[in-house]
């Protein structure tokens, strides 16, 4: 029986009335489907049974027992909800006080049914064991004493499920994996002696085991099952008597992933094991389970079997864990984060450690701590999302142990921590996996040491601060220096003031801090207050008077400085000044022409650190100043800021009047001068009124958007904060249990009436306004906060007007007629229905109001295609079809009754008929657009397999006009009112195309999880949906519109998930079939389709991809990536023609189409440098659109590599990798580009003919490596291999080829070569009468300014280095005389003197200024510096 029959028999329940009360809220839970409502329901009852603990104590056997089979059928009902679950269980432990035998046995009666006549467990069955045994002291109970029985069921089970792949890649492998770990976790001591004990071993146990291991091995293609699997036999090693038992076990394990299929002896378990899975996924698993879970004293203990003091730690995993951070490049995350739990691992076992190696692990020269520090760098600037946290960790561990070690050992040296400063200083300052890596070494060398070591951290700082992405590292940073900061000051002295700590910290931060906050700059002003200013008023308090004094002059930046210092101060202390002074400047900075300032005050007035604080009376009158005038603001961030703050000081009303009414602040009333205690409350409710009032005043149709958007946000800051209506959907912001005190008390007084007549039709007229955001907005205030049911009148009117929009040929009007139609629908009960449909047939459809309103507009679409097929003109001017299908998928999608309407077995029929007429209908309307836009129109409407191009539909609806107007088709003279019909009928093709694909991927993803596969047939039926899949796969393959496609591409992602997601195998099956087909079709040519990058084509492959389920091994995506790259890799045809879409041209395509698009992200970075290999074969095709294809291709991948470029200025993205981070990630990478450089140069030395030999792929390749960060490497770095080609690059005859060979080098060289290479480059300059090439020389100019540039801005020279530089160049100043023809060349000497000219002698100094103002002074009129007789080397250079 379920919980709301169980409930229902309970309802004849007789004793005291605590006990009907607890009914009511559990039968309240019973009955709702939304999980907070539930969790509501459930919290009220929880503290009920403690109120009447007694009462229910006293209560007979006979009495209680309907209440304890009530709450056990709803834990039967919450077995997927711990958190209900974990309540219900409180309820019964409550029950079960005097009754514990009675409570067990029917628990226990209730474990026996779940499992009696069952050989295998079903998934629910199973997630209903696992929830009893984690969360129920009862039901662990029962199983415990039965564990025979439940491992049998297990290990039946299992069996079962690897037979059946389908079972085994779904959520049935997962929770019976997830059994096993239970059961290994919570009855260790019960399975100990089955594994380990020969007497005791179990077969069922051992059968179990095996199943365990294929899974791990790869027999399951569902990562998470084999992530579990892996923690489950880590729980199982856990069972071990003996430590080195367990130790002997891992060991065996992975001499069985080494050494292939075997017999595997676990304890006293023997089982014979198949191949393992060729992914290496098998060590990730088990490694990361025993890190996770295994004993310390198991992964510390000394190996038997090995020499030299091996343990399991360092000699077995971290072997394992280093060669997956090598290896690994599609499970990144996971990979690194064994490497985090290995070190911490290491850390908790480091005394055991120590003991087993009779010595150090971290000694300064030892492998261990290079390879330590090689992962924790090279993992430092990935862009995989999670894998930063990990690397932070580890860092900070990495460091701790060391410290650790050298404390115990008593060594004084420790240079580690130096090395990890000066590999932090050499980095650029956008990096930022610099930042954290400071943050962590901090404390073990000082600040002093850090900022005398790194002068322009403070500078470095700020930048950040001009970066978003980079503020968080930033604030870290600055944070950790304060706090050590005034660790270190205050260490060792008693009497230290906090006014001697600000004079302090005022030595080293002040000017920094003063500029930041005071800076032109918005977004660094902002980020200054939001991250520095914070952490410094709380850290050292007395800092502001200093800061204050320094923001004391009346400009606009003094002024918001002034108002941030004072806002974070109030927000830290919860005080601010009233004096006159202070008003009156607050006053002036009210009425700023800055938004910013503005703004800065209205959070100052509305905020508090205290929620209950009261507005003070100063406050509410300059907000009742300030208001009026704001709400005309353009700028939406001004708009969302402004209702934020707002929000703010509502919550302070509210909260504060709620305090009072409470009694809690009578005795400070009493103390106050004020007369009468309530003027406070009084004041607030007023403010409210007035707020209220002023925003409805501006909800006119006479208002402008700004002021009616303004007004509506303010609106619902009022309702959400000053109503009693609870919202399901959020976890915050629910209004207080007592806020009915506070609405009755207001309504006394004639205020607050939220819900008047002129309320609700000030909200009305927005729904028809013609910007979406207004009348989204309103509808959503509307169905959230109004009564549930409008006026009949009203309805009815709205209703007509939904009609009309919904008619209407503009898509404004019909999407205002859609959502008009909408919210309706959750705003009328059934007399209402009866008004607007007197036609229903039945009193049944009338009750069901989602199902009465879909019929109507399902009948109003088909009227609506009906008309298009007998006259298009006609159907587009009066009668459009995306109106109605609008307002269906906002219906059907958008209204949480339809979902809970189809779950009602009496109307899931009527639903299914519904959907299925639906999906034929709009399957009949989008054939019927496609044909009309390919000139087609009936059966051979589908007969053209690619888009037609804008030509052919142009001609095809200028046929279509003619045709209704009835003239021939060379009538051309009313060619004006033909453009406004043809715009007509493209317009409500494309709409309607674009809400067609909306709405079937919305209803697959929404109405096909609700029906599982083992119940009643699906709403949507099988031939639903293959009808569905043909239909998106028409509307992709032959639409050119980027607005249809986009849209039907989101509607035909969600359908695929939906359906590769589903438990049935045959509906898993239909996106493989589709991508098959794709790549059938896209194997052979097409027509033209030159333009818009094959048109819909690469969508169609993307939405499929994007839907597999990124916990599985996505086959689909490896399939069809290899499928594209072979395709690609073919040689082009000896007759290709120019004028088709080739084959090998629609691959590089889809694959740039795969690789931009953000739902495949790093699941794509396996197939990186293939893919690279590819653009680079590509760029020499004859073809022109295979080269462009691969440059498309190219701009795709280094986005994917490397990540977005952050501003235009930046030739490099700001959060690049450095180049030994990026070719440890793709190590094959390093060779095929440094093998097409080698070309290259190759090439260059051996013109053909005495023409040039180009090299395609050379430029996309410089421009690449330029794309990386410099990094603080060795010269010993995998990068070095190509710093000698990039040189020789300088001569390349090619001026962008020089020029971006220059770019390269800067990332190529290490840090500390900088100065090094600048030498080399200076003292390789030609002498005069010596040059042999101008390119070379013009080539080196270049890339010594490039280095230079880079090493200055690093600050890594010294000022040695910078002389020798400066010397060498000087010595060749006959680069900027006449002697020198070449003007480039010329430009390029004085651009690397302008770097050096603080460093050069004054003599040359001065000598360049002579040479250079006698060169201006000799041009002619008219004539241009730098001209010259010699031109011919401006693009490619002399010889």
């Amino acid at each position: 029986m379920g919980a709301e029959q169980e409930t229902g028999a309970c309802a004849a329940l007789s004793g005291p009335p605590a006990a009907p009360r607890l009914l009511q809220l559990l039968r309240r839970s019973a009955g709702v489907s939304v999980k907070r409502c539930k969790d509501k329901s459930l919290e009220e009852a929880l503290v009920l049974s403690r109120e009447v603990s007694r009462e229910l104590w006293e209560l007979d056997d006979a009495d209680v027992l309907p209440l304890i089979h009530c709450v056990l059928a709803l834990q039967m009902e919450a077995t997927c909800s711990s958190s209900s679950f974990h309540k219900l269980e409180q309820i019964i432990m409550k029950l079960s006080e005097g009754k514990e035998s009675l409570v067990s046995e029917e628990v226990s009666k209730l474990m026996r049914s779940l499992v009696k006549c069952k050989q295998v467990l079903c998934p629910e069955d199973l997630q209903t064991v696992c929830m009893f045994i984690e969360e129920s002291h009862l039901g662990r109970c029962y199983w415990r004493h039965h564990l025979c029985l439940l491992l049998q069921l297990v290990a039946a089970t299992f069996n079962s499920v690897l037979q059946n792949p389908t079972a085994r890649n779904g959520e049935w492998g997962y929770i019976t994996v997830k059994t096993c770990l239970q059961l290994f976790q919570v009855m260790s001591k019960e399975v100990a002696p089955l594994v380990w004990s020969e007497v005791e071993s179990s077969e069922t146990l051992q059968s179990i085991l095996g199943a365990l291991v294929q899974v791990i091995m790869g027999k399951t293609a569902n990562k998470d099952t084999r992530l579990l699997a892996g923690t489950a036999l880590s729980m199982l090693v856990n069972t071990a008597l003996q430590p080195a038992l367990g130790a002997r076990s891992v060991l065996t394990l992975f001499q069985l992933f080494n050494q292939g299929p075997g017999e595997l002896r676990f304890g006293e378990l023997k089982v014979d094991t198949c191949a393992p899975s060729p992914d290496g996924l098998e060590r990730l698993v088990l490694t990361r389970g025993l890190l996770t879970c295994c004993k310390n004293e198991i992964l510390s203990s000394r190996l038997e079997s090995h020499p030299h003091q091996a343990c399991l730690l360092l000699d077995v995993l971290f072997p394992v864990v280093y060669a997956l951070n090598k290896e690994q490049k599609d499970h990144r995350y996971y990979c690194f984060q064994v490497f985090s739990l290995w070190l911490q691992r290491i850390q908790e076992n480091l005394t055991t450690i120590w003991e087993v190696k009779e010595g150090r692990i971290l000694a300064q020269n030892s492998e261990l701590l290079h390879q330590l520090t090689q992962l924790v760098w090279n993992n430092a600037e990935s862009l995989v999302e999670g894998v930063s946290e990990f690397v932070h960790s580890s860092f900070q561990l990495l460091l701790e142990i060391y410290c650790l070690e050298c404390k115990h050992f008593e060594d004084p040296k420790r240079p580690l921590y130096e090395q990890f400063l000066q590999r932090i200083i050499l980095m650029p300052w956008q990096v930022k996996a610099r930042y954290f890596p400071l943050c962590a070494v901090l404390p073990y060398v000082g600040t002093e040491k850090v900022l005398d070591t790194y002068q322009d951290l403070p500078q470095h700082l700020l930048n950040c601060l001009s970066t978003n992405h980079l503020c968080p590292a930033a604030s870290e940073v600055y944070k950790a220096i304060l706090q050590q900061q005034h660790k270190e000051w205050a260490k060792g002295k008693e009497q230290v003031t906090e006014e001697d700590l600000a004079q302090k910290w005022a030595l080293h931060w002040l000017p920094t801090l003063s500029s930041a906050l005071s800076s032109p700059v918005s977004i660094l002003q902002s980020n200054a207050s939001s991250y520095l200013l914070v952490w410094t008023l709380r850290l050292f308090p007395s800092s502001y008077p200093l800061l204050a004094e320094a923001f004391s002059s009346g400009d606009t930046a003094q002024l918001r400085a002034w108002v941030t210092l004072l806002n974070v101060r109030k927000n830290i202390t919860g005080v601010l000044p009233s004096d006159s002074e202070t008003v009156k400047r607050l006053s002036c900075c009210l009425h700023s022409g800055e938004e910013n300032v503005r703004l800065a005050v209205l959070s100052l007035l509305c905020g508090s650190p205290r929620t209950n604080q009261a507005l003070s009376e100063m406050e509410i009158r300059l907000l009742k100043e300030f208001l009026p005038l704001n709400l005309n603001c353009d700028s939406s961030s001004f708009r969302q800021l402004f209702q934020a703050s707002v929000k703010k000081a509502l919550v302070r009303l509210r909260d504060s009047c709620l305090s009072q009414l409470r009694g809690k602040m009578h005795k400070a009333a009493k103390k106050s001068a004020e007369t009468d205690p309530e003027r406070p409350l009084a004041q607030a409710v007023d403010f409210v009124e007035w707020l209220l009032q002023l925003s409805i005043s501006f909800l006119t149709p006479g208002s402008n958007y700004q002021r009616k958007k303004t007004a509506l946000l303010l609106l619902a800051a009022v309702l959400e904060t000053c109503t009693d209506t609870w919202s399901p959907e959020k976890k915050k912001g629910q209004p207080p249990q007592n806020m009915t005190l506070l609405l009755n008390w207001s309504r006394q007084r004639g205020c607050w009436d939220f819900f008047s007549q002129r309320n609700l039709l000030a909200l009305l007229s927005c729904l028809q306004d013609s910007t979406n955001e207004i009348r989204e907005l309103a509808s959503d205030l509307l169905i959230r906060y109004f009564p549930p049911v409008f006026p009949e009148s009203i309805a009815v009117a709205l209703f007509e007007c939904a009609q009309e929009g919904l008619s209407s040929p503009r898509v404004q009007e019909a999407e205002a007629g859609a959502v008009l139609m909408k919210t309706i629908l959750q705003k009328s009960d059934s007399s209402i229905l009866k008004r607007l449909f007197p036609e229903a047939k039945s009193a049944s459809t009338l009750e069901c109001q989602s199902l009465c309103f879909t019929q109507h507009l399902l009948f109003l679409l088909q009227a609506h295609y009906t008309l298009a097929c007998q006259d298009l003109l006609q159907a587009a001017s009066t009668k459009p079809m995306h109106g109605p299908i609008a307002a269906l998928r906002r219906c059907l999608l958008e209204v949480p009754e339809v979902a809970v309407s189809m779950l009602e077995g009496q109307r899931r029929q009527s639903w299914q008929e519904l959907l299925g007429s639906l999906v034929t209908t709009l399957r009949d309307i989008g054939a019927f657009l496609i044909g009309v836009l390919q000139g087609r129109q009936g059966p051979s409407a589908s007969q053209q397999a690619a888009a037609p191009s804008f030509a052919d539909m142009g001609n095809a609806i200028g046929s279509l006009i003619m045709m209704g107007k009835g003239q021939e088709q060379e009538g051309e003279e009313d060619s004006v009112l033909l453009s406004e019909e043809h715009s007509l009928i493209l317009t409500c093709c494309w709409v309607s195309v674009k809400e067609i694909g909306l709405l079937l991927g919305g209803l697959a993803e929404k109405f096909l999880p609700l029906a599982p596969s083992a119940g009643p047939e699906l709403l949507l039926t099988l031939p639903i949906l293959k009808m569905t899949a043909n239909l998106f796969q028409e509307i992709l393959l032959k639409c050119r519109h980027w607005g249809a496609v986009e849209g039907c591409s989101m509607g035909f992602t969600k359908f695929c998930a939906a359906l590769l997601n589903h438990p049935d195998a045959e509906l898993q099956a239909i996106p493989g079939t589709i991508l098959a087909q794709g790549l059938d079709l896209l194997s052979g040519p097409r027509s033209s389709s030159i333009t818009r990058r094959a048109a819909g084509f690469p969508m169609l492959f993307l939405c499929i991809l994007v839907g597999e389920d990124s916990t599985r091994s996505r086959p689909l995506l490896a399939h069809c990536i290899q499928t594209l790259l072979v395709l690609a890799n073919t040689p082009l045809p000896q007759n290709w023609d120019q004028t088709l879409d080739l084959p090998q041209v629609s691959a590089l395509h889809v694959l740039q189409t795969l690789v931009r698009g953000s739902g495949l992200g790093n699941a794509l970075l396996q197939y990186v440098t293939p893919m690279m290999s590819l653009f680079l074969k590509a760029l020499g095709s004859p073809c022109w659109a295979m080269r462009n294809a691969a440059i498309q291709l190219f701009s795709a991948l280094t986005t994917r590599m490397l990540g977005q470029k952050r501003s235009r200025d930046d030739s490099r993205p700001q959060d690049g990798v450095s180049p030994q981070a990026f070719f440890s990630h793709y190590p094959q990478l390093k060779d095929i580009l440094l093998g097409e450089l080698q070309s290259a140069l190759e090439m260059e030395r051996e013109p053909k003919e005495g023409r040039l030999r180009l090299c395609p792929s050379l430029h996309a390749i410089l421009t690449l490596l330029a794309k990386l960060q410099p990094g603080a490497d060795s010269l010993d770095s995998i990068s070095t291999c190509f710093l000698e080609p990039l040189l020789q690059l300088a001569g390349n005859p090619i001026y962008a080829v020089r020029a971006m060979a220059a770019k390269a080098l800067v990332p190529v060289v290490p840090a500390s070569e900088y100065g090094n290479v600048l030498l080399r480059l200076a003292g390789d300059l030609n002498k005069p009468g010596s040059v042999l090439s101008h390119n070379a020389l013009h080539g080196q100019l270049l890339q010594i300014r490039a280095v230079l540039a880079q090493a200055l801005a690093m600050n890594c020279l010294s000022r040695d280095a910078r002389l020798s530089i400066a010397q060498q160049i000087e010595g060749h100043i006959w680069m900027v005389t006449p002697a020198q023809r070449c003007p480039l060349i010329r430009s390029a000497y004085l651009q690397v003197i302008s770097l050096l000219v603080e460093t050069c002698t004054q003599s040359f100094v001065e000598h360049i200024q002579r040479i250079v103002s006698s060169e201006l002074g000799s041009l002619g009129p008219g004539q241009k510096a730098g001209s010259s007789d010699v031109q011919r080397g401006s693009k490619t250079g002399w010889r």
